[in-house]
């Protein structure tokens, strides 16, 4: 049942990048509607989808102990997925520029404009987007220290700009959100409907900003890459499939109970295609920022068949 559901999401996602190539090749998205979408994503339906998501829950001391495990799981997931792909990378003896990519590639996945729609598609529950927000944020936490000291080789990112890239419009929204959901706070309907129908949008925006991406690639020139593949696997394979086995002995090793859900939110963010947003850091910082577009561009493709394939695993160990 759950297979279905995640595979006739990932199509219907599918067919709506296809829709944004189709738009970017025809000249209708161009470079500066691309940068205008994923913009009002990022800044204002994604917070206002998180913010409108956390107004109608019900806070329960069971919604914050799982949290609270979703958030160590997920550093834990991360540290796991950079030192896999730190092997990964040394095995292949790639250069500097490329192994950098590599590495973040491991790690970081498409969270935001895929990870995000797909959980609210899986887990119509809105706790799903609750444990999926804290999973990005202990992301973007990792990504902004740890992931750009690799991406730039040295630590030349003032603490300034680090707290600037983490308090963002989806971090206060998640913070508003949080201090609604304690107080027992419920918005009008005239007010909750508008928010949360333009939040609701960040599915289909999400999707065409993807489209639009991937039309600039040389679908041609990158088929016939291994390291890739390889990459591709190794993260949205490999590398999850080993975190499940990882995490149920950690949590059979200390006796906790972990919500399914959770669980599988966890996995499932875990285990989702290149982050998207790499390949402009790769610009910013001198990168193989090539090598970051044919990453995202394979990836997404293949996660059409591996987050399936991820959630039967995980379906079959945890339900």
């Amino acid at each position: 049942m759950h297979s279905e559901i995640i595979l006739n999401q990932i199509i219907i996602l599918g067919v709506i990048v296809c829709i944004g190539v189709l738009a970017a090749k025809t000249g209708i998205i161009t470079e500066t509607l691309k940068e205008g979408i994923a913009s009002l994503v990022f800044n204002i339906t994604l917070p206002l989808l998180i913010f409108s998501s956390f107004t109608s829950l019900d806070i329960t001391l069971e919604l914050l102990r799982n949290g609270l495990l979703v958030i160590v799981l997920t550093y834990f997931s991360l540290f796991f997925l950079l030192l896999a792909g730190r092997l990964s990378s040394s095995v292949q003896k790639m250069k500097r520029e490329t192994s950098a990519i590599h590495i973040l590639h491991t790690a970081f996945g498409n969270v935001v404009f895929l990870g995000f729609p797909l959980m609210t598609a899986l887990f119509p529950d809105e706790q799903a987007l609750f444990y999926a927000t804290l999973f990005y944020l202990v992301s973007n936490s990792v990504m902004w220290t740890v992931g750009v000291n690799i991406l730039s080789h040295k630590s030349n990112t003032g603490m300034k700009e680090k707290i600037k890239n983490l308090l963002n419009p989806n971090t206060f929204a998640f913070i508003l959100g949080i201090i609604f959901m304690l107080a027992g706070i419920n918005l009008p309907k005239v007010i909750e409907v508008p928010l949360g129908g333009l939040g609701q949008t960040t599915s289909y925006l999400s999707m065409l900003y993807i489209g639009g991406m991937l039309a600039q690639t040389d679908i041609r020139g990158v088929l016939g890459k291994r390291q890739v593949y390889l990459l591709s696997v190794n993260k949205m394979i490999i590398a999850p499939v080993i975190l499940i086995f990882l995490f149920r002995i950690l949590l059979n090793t200390f006796s906790l109970h972990m919500d399914p859900i959770a669980f599988s939110v966890v996995i499932l963010q875990s285990g989702t295609p290149c982050m998207a947003m790499i390949v402009v850091l790769a610009r910013k910082f001198n990168a193989d920022d090539i090598h970051a577009t044919e990453n995202v561009f394979i990836s997404t493709l293949l996660s059409l068949f591996t987050l399936p394939f991820l959630f039967w695993v995980t379906e079959t160990v945890v339900f």
